[in-house]
């Protein structure tokens, strides 16, 4: 079972990155969000208070919630009629979602393949155990501080490989439980659970970033 869910993740990943961007895309409002960044942004700059940086999060958890809401819906109902694995890319796609609107919601440009590694070293870390986390995280703070340096070395597929296992240890039983009928709706209800535990870390990621660059950026006008 293991080896299907990370199989299956491994393959919507890839076809994610590889084609389906465009498609995520087309389910939430890029230029809106990054209009808001802007506003949020400039409002920061001019006053850099913490209601200043209140009204940036709020534009942000917005989104998270309704995206929390879909992956409840979607868990449910696929679990309702005994379908688990198959919605393996519908949880990811709605999973990628988030993260994309949350880095624009930041200032940051998902697209890019340094980022994309964040998001997936970042994925990886959110479902780590306790005996795993501080490597991970110092992994994600370290890739945060160094990934825009030329001679930085990483392996794509690999990130992959780890965030796919990652996801498929969090969703082991519950994809096993989802495909068997009505017991399945619970599940589906494991779905926004994970997806809120990811959705926490990477927000308190991509805001400490944005936090640190403004910091640096006030240091070096001085």
């Amino acid at each position: 079972m293991i080896d299907t869910l990370n199989k299956g993740f491994y393959k919507a990943f890839q076809l994610i990155f590889t084609k389906g961007i465009g498609i995520i895309e087309k389910t939430f409002r890029e230029d809106e969000l990054e209009l808001a960044f802007r506003v949020n942004d400039f409002r920061i700059n001019q006053r850099p208070d913490k209601k200043s940086l209140r009204l940036l999060e709020k534009e942000i958890k917005k989104e998270q919630s309704f995206n929390t809401c879909v992956t409840l819906a979607e868990g449910i109902s696929l679990g309702a009629i005994g379908i688990g694995l198959p919605d393996i890319p519908l949880f990811l796609g709605v999973l990628l979602k988030g993260i994309y609107e949350t880095a624009i919601g930041y200032g940051f440009n998902y697209k890019e393949e340094k980022e994309q590694i964040l998001i997936l070293k970042m994925i990886t870390a959110a479902l780590c155990t306790d005996e795993e986390i501080k490597k991970l995280n110092d992994s994600v703070e370290f890739w945060i501080v160094h990934m825009n340096e030329s001679q930085i070395i990483y392996d794509f597929e690999e990130e992959i490989q780890k965030a796919s296992i990652a996801l498929s240890k969090a969703l082991l039983l519950s994809k096993f439980v989802q495909g068997f009928f009505v017991l399945g709706i619970v599940g589906g209800m494991v779905n926004p659970f994970v997806y809120h535990k990811i959705m926490k870390y990477v927000s308190l990621k991509y805001k400490k970033r944005y936090l640190i660059q403004k910091r640096l950026g006030i240091k070096n006008e001085r």
